[in-house]
């Protein structure tokens, strides 16, 4: 029995497999999954039987923790579709226009306010996660056209004007990324006598935002007045008095090696203050945020140690020492001659700190999101999901479509890439007495300066004394590819028994159990 057009529908989680009215999640490892979950959907029996396979991995804080395919684990979201009505009898699936799931991450601002963000796409472009404020609520259909045609007054003239005017607002156009989710088939819904929809859940994607990664709101709270970014900084970039390692010396390129094995805390924060400059500002690039923090170290003035005769001593801004520091011991192709170093970096006044910290923390968001790129869809750990399911109901006369809504399901994380499930990957290494019948299967094309280095001294190569000169000859190399995971094998089981002196883990990452050969008939 189909349910009349006019009687409210339910949408919850199927009957005999979970209570609720948020979907389900089943976690599956066999690859036809979805064929035996729809075969085990007919009857009451095996829908009781699904039950065994509810997702139910935890992680240390209690969460919910789905995996991703590589680890050979699956899942699947079920919901099921009935009348409110006495008998509850099922959503005829002929008044269905679409299914689907939606996969919304759970956030906090600076006061811990939860709120929700929704995957989403505008006007061409894939905006990444957008807080579901911007659709006017968590309810609003996934489908801007959808949501604009419930908008719509019946008046031509009017609905014109709306939609002239919503099409320059992004946030009308934003289309939510939508999990399909299918109705069972015919002969499924009728043995069972449930409308069931399912729908298998994305737990990785390869999907980039085109917007850069929201440095304001990962960098809230570590900004250049907070205590954690000023003791990030090393003593002088904090505008402290600081005196130099080897005052009044001369260094050269090869003084990298001292600073590198230097036990002393002042050569180390020397080479810690040129490793903070350089790599996590880029102090000395072309940006704009970069030449904030030149103008800032130009205005340091350091002095030199007096030298015999003297009597005044010399001077140098900070910015031009530091920038030619960096060229010396840090960067490729180190200039000739020597450097002088200072005899100390003076303290300097609070607008002063004020000015360098903040030009610093912009050059940090800024080198941030250069390193980190576009955001993808699940590339931030630990953090948190819901799931939603959505029944879209086909438009009745003069009535536009009727968006249904589950509840949300339980938060869950997903589990990182090299988390393993407790079924590991089998591959079989050759037997010593095949060896010889083991022919190269992959071939390497080395560009003629590579092959130059590699066929040198291994010595050299180290000491970084390789000329490459005017090599021409380019050479291809030809491996077998069980040999090569033959010897990394061999490398892996030596480097593993070196690391456990120290870190005390084969117990966890190696397990080697005997089994004897199965011989032939």
């Amino acid at each position: 029995m189909n349910a009349p057009a006019h009687h409210t529908i339910t949408l919850a989680a199927p009957r005999d497999i979970a209570s609720g009215k948020a979907p389900v999640i089943l976690q599956r490892n066999d690859e036809d999954f979805i064929e035996a979950i729809l075969e085990d959907l007919k009857r009451p029996a095996s829908r009781s039987g699904l039950q065994a396979d509810v997702a139910a991995t935890r992680n240390a804080e209690q969460v919910l923790k789905l995996f991703q395919p590589t680890q050979r684990l699956f899942h699947v979201a079920l919901i099921e579709a009935w009348c409110a009505t006495p008998g509850t009898p099922r959503l005829d699936p002929a008044r269905v226009d679409a299914a689907g799931l939606v996969l919304r991450r759970q956030r906090s601002d600076a006061a811990g306010t939860p709120y929700l963000e929704g995957w989403m796409r505008a006007a061409g472009r894939l905006r990444g996660w957008v807080p579901m404020a911007q659709l006017g609520d968590d309810s609003a259909d996934p489908q801007p056209a959808v949501r604009l045609a419930r908008r719509a007054t019946g008046s031509a003239a009017i609905d014109r004007l709306l939609a002239k005017r919503d099409a320059t607002r992004e946030s009308t156009l934003l289309d939510e990324h939508v999990i399909p989710m299918f109705i069972a088939p015919p002969d499924v819904c009728s043995e069972a006598g449930r409308s069931v929809f399912y729908g298998v859940v994305q737990t990785t994607s390869s999907e980039l935002a085109s917007t850069p990664p929201d440095t304001a709101a990962l960098f809230e709270g570590f900004g250049p007045d907070s205590t954690e970014f000023t003791a990030h900084l090393v003593q002088p970039l904090q505008g402290l008095a600081y005196d130099f390692p080897d005052a009044g010396s001369h260094f050269s390129a090869s003084y990298l090696d001292t600073l590198q094995s230097a036990t002393d805390l002042a050569r180390q924060r020397f080479l810690l203050l040129l490793r903070q400059l350089h790599s996590e500002f880029d102090a000395f690039g072309s940006s704009a945020d970069s030449q904030a923090i030149f103008a800032e170290l130009q205005a340091v003035t350091l002095s030199y140690k007096l030298q015999g005769g003297e009597s005044t001593p010399r001077r140098i801004a900070a910015g031009t020492f530091l920038q030619n520091a960096i060229a010396m011991l840090l960067l490729p192709d180190p200039p000739a001659g020597t450097l002088e170093m200072p005899a100390s970096w003076p303290g300097i006044d609070d607008a002063a700190r004020r000015r360098l910290g903040a030009a610093l923390a912009a050059a940090m968001q800024a080198r941030f999101a250069t390193v980190k790129g576009r955001p993808g869809r699940f590339d931030e750990p630990d953090a948190r999901y819901v799931l939603r399911a959505f029944v879209r109901l086909k438009a009745e006369g003069a009535c536009p479509p009727q968006t249904l809504w589950s509840d949300y399901s339980e938060p869950f994380v997903i589990a990182p890439w090299y988390e393993g499930t407790g079924a590991p990957t089998q591959i079989t290494l050759p037997d010593p007495d095949e060896f010889r019948s083991l022919k190269p299967n992959v071939s390497f094309l080395l560009p003629p300066k590579l092959q130059s280095l590699l066929g040198g001294s291994p010595k050299d190569m180290l000491e970084g004394k390789l000329k490459t000169g005017d090599v021409t000859l380019g050479w291809i190399c030809s491996f077998s590819i069980p040999i090569i995971t033959l010897c990394a094998f061999i490398v892996l089981n030596i480097f593993l028994s070196l690391f456990d002196l120290f870190f005390r883990w084969s117990a966890f990452i190696k397990i080697c159990i005997p089994f004897p050969k199965i011989k032939g008939k």
